[in-house]
């Protein structure tokens, strides 16, 4: 009995965020064929750090100047593009 309900709670919740995805992305899409298509879309001032091994061990961090990096106003990705409340707040991108 307790196994129904449990599994009852978890299609559930499979179903709201299901739903609040295709709306999420119905909503942009909306933006986006608009007149106004940039509506949807942002940007971000983001900054790539490398950080490179070296053979004795240690690590050699490099950086590449800031750059505008395209972002969708919207919840979850969409069209290849990050979020942009997402972006704002990892601003700095370590590659490894």
């Amino acid at each position: 009995m307790a196994a129904k309900i449990v599994l009852r709670v978890i299609w559930g919740v499979i179903a709201v965020v299901a739903l609040a995805y295709a709306g999420d992305y119905a909503w942009a899409k909306v933006r986006m064929s608009g007149k106004d298509s940039g509506a949807a879309l942002g940007s971000v001032m983001v900054q790539r750090e490398y950080d490179v091994a070296r053979k004795d061990g240690r690590v050699e961090f490099e950086w590449d100047p800031p750059e505008k990096e395209t972002c969708v106003r919207s919840v979850f990705s969409h069209f290849g593009y990050a979020p942009c409340w997402w972006m704002e707040r990892h601003k700095k991108i370590v590659v490894q």
